[in-house]
């Protein structure tokens, strides 16, 4: 018990002595993380919307349109989302559109995420403009929808969430950071306070000259003494 009172005791002393380092560099690094996410790096934003792969409307009443049919097109989501990351498809969007971005630029940044036990297919798209990322996410669309009615003639393609503009950016998350170089810099800085008087092989006490040599010590000067 008393060896660990002692250690908790030299942990503590270890802080209140460097605590002016501790704080000096988890102040830096906290202005750092400010710094970079609200001045250096440049924001993204995200333009995004969702699509329900069925069948035709005229078919839609059908008694064949069972649970079959549903399970059939929720499979078949991972194929349209195939066909929409791929470089033609992207290329004759780009055309279409006549947007000034490069279709391996486009496939990066391009996300199509079937949502799961569902009829519905989600497309993402995130770039530092966000004028381009909703105008490529709408002629993706436009040119999906018109390519999948050759692969499925008999499908169904239907917008149930159009692209809007982005208002706020998705990254960087600026709290997200601060926090992160606030608990990089403690960490850092408590790790060094540590490191420091690890290799500092001076005596601290009396006791420890003591223990050292094993001679009485006769006399002391005081840390006030001028």
């Amino acid at each position: 018990m008393n060896e660990e009172i002692v250690r908790l005791e030299d942990i503590v002393d270890i802080l209140n002595k460097r605590w002016k380092m501790i704080l000096s560099i988890t102040v830096i690094t906290t202005l750092i993380a400010g710094i970079l996410s609200f001045f250096i790096i440049a924001p993204k934003y995200e333009a995004s919307t969702k699509l329900f792969i069925g069948k035709e409307n005229s078919q839609t009443q059908d008694k064949n349109y069972n649970n079959s049919d549903i399970q059939m097109y929720q499979q078949l989501l991972k194929t349209y989302a195939g066909v929409i990351t791929t470089n033609d498809l992207v290329e004759n969007a780009i055309n279409n559109a006549d947007l000034n971005v490069t279709s391996q630029e486009v496939l990066k940044n391009l996300t199509v995420t079937p949502s799961a036990n569902t009829q519905i297919l989600e497309i993402k798209y995130i770039s530092k403009d966000k004028t381009l990322s909703r105008d490529l996410v709408d002629s993706i669309t436009n040119q999906f929808i018109k390519e999948s009615t050759e692969l499925i003639p008999n499908g169904n393609v239907k917008v149930i969430e159009s692209v809007k503009m982005p208002e706020n950016p998705v990254s960087p998350n600026k709290k997200l950071n601060i926090a992160i170089g606030f608990l990089l810099g403690l960490m850092v800085s408590i790790g060094l306070a540590f490191l420091l008087e690890f290799v500092d092989n001076t005596f601290k006490t009396k006791e420890q000259v003591e223990q050292i040599l094993g001679l009485p010590v006769v006399g002391a000067i005081p840390d006030d003494f001028n």
